[in-house]
């Protein structure tokens, strides 16, 4: 039984098909999301049961297999490797997603080089991957490129040649078509939410059959998120988000899933003229000397399971406008707003009527909330116009001590800043030290940020 072509409406968050339009999806709850789309013709198969006993062909027991059977190769890249976990697991997929011009290409093409592999070009061709080969001094005969935007021939590349490709690149999901995805023409459904589903759940199949590890080049919209559905990532064995300034060098690898490894470490690259360079702990210095600077705290935060020292710097200056100015780089911005709002609660800073500007050098994002103190330590370091400082003539309670023997080389503020003001230790105390200690500074303890007052 055949029925014509109808249209559907496609939720872009999560993938859910609607008869009829709607402000909001009801599956997701997401306002303005839901895409018109056109149905193929389909058939309907029967629903009768055969009952002929037939061979399950993908049934197996876990105990038959041996554990040197799970393969995990190395990516020769340890900063790639600590991320993944042991390393690249054979047959698995992974979504690399990150803003435009930050260096996806880039890594994965060293990637290849480090490896071997095919490298699908969907925007680009075989003569500009073959420049940036030659540019970052790889080797070609590593390289096997394929100029095409069809899954079926992907698909028949990964089938004849199976398991000669330890791993496929698939530059990008947006740009990959299949006839199977429910759009009206291949070229106008180029990057429909129907189209990069169909051509994703195509390359899961074919890793899965070849033991090919697929890594999917995904886009991100302007919020930071991966376009196109969020089944997407729901998919993927692995989703990995590659960040950083584009101004600045340096480069941080995140995993926010995963299901053969960690999911809160995390890879350090700089970006060099030949390419991506990795970048040990002991290399990674985000502060400019010791000297204490008005508006700059100090502070060490863990990323994964390595401390970084980073600086941050705040701006607090009159405002002149109706609406007071916040603008924060490098911090989620609703923690930024809640932590003036405490500033202003508990110091006692007039911040209805202060234009609040908040940076985090180095052009990296911090998720750890151990960094709280510094940006409070920054802001009222701005607001009072004098640097941090530990003044050894401040009598030191009982109750509340800033903690005594220590070095006024340099201080550094680590703690969560609850919504009373109150300041929470955080996980990580002890490596966090250690890497304070190793600069020559020391860290400081307070129980409220009104002991900031003794810093000025």
């Amino acid at each position: 039984m055949k029925k014509a072509a109808e249209t559907m409406f496609v939720c872009n968050s999560c993938g859910n098909e609607f008869s009829k339009w709607a402000g909001q999806c009801t599956a997701c709850g997401e306002w303005n999301s839901l895409k018109e789309i056109k149905s193929s013709n389909f058939k309907l198969q029967s629903t009768k049961r055969n009952t002929e006993k037939k061979e399950v062909k993908n049934l197996s027991s876990l105990g038959e297999k041996k554990e040197e059977s799970i393969n995990i190769f190395s990516s020769n890249i340890s900063e790639f490797d600590r991320v993944l976990g042991k390393g690249i697991v054979r047959g698995s997929v992974v979504l690399f997603a990150g803003e435009p011009g930050i260096g996806k290409s880039t890594l994965l093409t060293q990637l290849v080089g480090e490896i071997g592999g095919l490298y699908v070009a969907g925007e680009e061709s075989a003569e500009q991957i073959n420049l940036r080969v030659r540019r970052l001094g790889l080797k070609p005969e590593r390289f096997d490129v394929l100029e095409t935007n069809s899954i079926e021939e992907i698909g028949e590349v990964m089938e004849r040649t199976n398991n000669v490709f330890k791993i496929v690149v698939v530059d990008s999901i947006q740009t990959m078509t299949t006839p199977t995805a429910d759009a009206v023409g291949r070229a106008s459904g180029i990057g429909s939410v129907n189209q990069i589903k169909a051509s994703a759940f195509e390359l899961i199949r074919l890793a899965k059959k070849t033991g090919s590890a697929v890594f999917i080049v995904g886009h991100v919209t302007k919020e930071g998120d991966i376009a196109g559905p969020k089944l997407l990532e729901h998919m993927v064995d692995t989703v990995l988000y590659f960040e950083g300034e584009k101004n600045g060098d340096l480069r941080i690898l995140r995993v926010s899933k995963n299901r053969f490894g960690p999911t809160d470490e995390v890879g350090v690259f700089k970006m060099e003229e030949k390419g991506l360079r990795e970048i040990k702990s002991d290399e990674i210095n985000l502060i400019s000397g010791n000297e204490e600077k008005i508006g700059s705290a100090i502070t060490v935060v863990m990323e994964g399971t390595r401390p970084m020292m980073v600086e941050i710097q705040a701006l607090v200056t009159e405002s002149f406008a109706p609406m007071p100015t916040r603008v924060f780089s490098g911090i989620d911005n609703n923690r930024g707003r809640l932590l003036v709002a405490v500033a202003q609660k508990v110091l006692g800073m007039p911040m209805y009527k202060q234009d609040v500007y908040v940076s985090v050098t180095g052009g990296i994002r911090l998720d750890d909330t151990g960094s709280d103190l510094a940006i409070m330590g920054a802001l009222w370091s701005s607001y009072k116009e004098k640097p941090l400082v530990l003044n050894p003539s401040v009598p030191r309670s009982g109750t509340s001590p800033l903690e005594k023997g220590r070095q006024t080389s340099g201080l550094v503020l680590v703690g969560e800043v609850s919504l009373l003001g109150e300041v929470k230790k955080v996980r990580g105390m002890e490596k966090r030290e250690k890497e304070a200690k190793g600069v020559g500074r020391s860290t400081v303890y307070i129980n409220s940020i009104r002991e900031l007052k003794n810093l000025i």
